[in-house]
């Protein structure tokens, strides 16, 4: 007869903490400076440190609920419950040097985001830089860790989605998506290889009769391009790296 020995009680707490990326619209900012991350500062918080929106799950709620009050709250942007992916769970003993604290994550993309209005447990709240934010010392618990872990997220549904093109504006040159891809893979993607993979997509971009005002180069305005009606890809679609880049993580 199998026998089990008694252990101690544990208390802990379950918190859900959500990663939102965004990507800053401004062409001349660098590919890998333009996603965003939307970050808070707590008025217990750490001097100097942001962290994610999240907080305790209420008794009656479901985490995907706790989700997207905590972000409303604290940083006044609306989510809605199809806007969240799961991204993993974290309960490493260490992550809270206040008590035991298990957190569930969440990932959610918002291309065109409202203005931020905290209204609740927070001094302030901006998008701030991906790249800028892989500085662990920026952030509280092992908040970086989370982030780094949703961009993962975000990559696969990029790859296997047309995510990508709710980022762009109803028209748009094929640079300008490939814009969207670099920014979430952080490094650059070379041009005639991304291009030969996303009109390999049958229905994922259409040609309109329109031309640019802003070619990619001097003197030769760019197609412009609409969303097609693919919007689950039959294959991960991955664009190769541009020779001129080193890797980023």
């Amino acid at each position: 007869m199998a026998t089990f020995k008694r252990t101690k009680q544990m208390n802990f707490f379950v918190y859900v903490d959500t990663v939102v990326f965004t990507i800053n619209p401004d062409r001349d900012v660098e590919p890998g400076d333009r996603l965003e991350v939307l970050v808070m500062k707590r008025p217990e918080g750490k001097a100097g440190k942001w962290a994610l929106p999240g907080g305790l799950v209420g008794e009656d709620e479901k985490l995907t609920d706790t989700s997207i009050r905590k972000v409303g709250e604290e940083t006044g942007l609306r989510l809605k419950t199809s806007d969240l992916h799961h991204v993993g769970a974290y309960g490493d003993p260490d992550r809270d040097d206040r008590f035991r604290a298990i957190a569930i994550a969440y990932m959610a993309l918002v291309p065109h985001p409202e203005q931020l209005k905290p209204a609740f447990n927070s001094d302030e709240a901006s998008f701030i830089p991906y790249r800028r934010l892989r500085d662990k010392r920026l952030l509280e618990f092992d908040h970086s860790n989370i982030i780094y872990d949703a961009r993962k997220a975000a990559r696969q549904l990029l790859e296997d989605t047309n995510v990508a093109l709710s980022f762009c504006n109803p028209k748009f040159t094929i640079s300008e998506l490939r814009g969207v891809y670099e920014a979430f893979l952080q490094y650059r993607v070379d041009p005639a290889n991304f291009r030969r993979k996303v009109d390999a997509v049958d229905g994922l971009v259409i040609p309109i009769d329109e031309l640019s005002d802003f070619g990619s180069l001097p003197g030769r305005p760019a197609q412009m391009y609409k969303a097609g009606r693919t919007t689950t890809l039959s294959s991960p679609i991955r664009f190769r790296r541009s020779q001129d880049t080193k890797t980023r993580r």
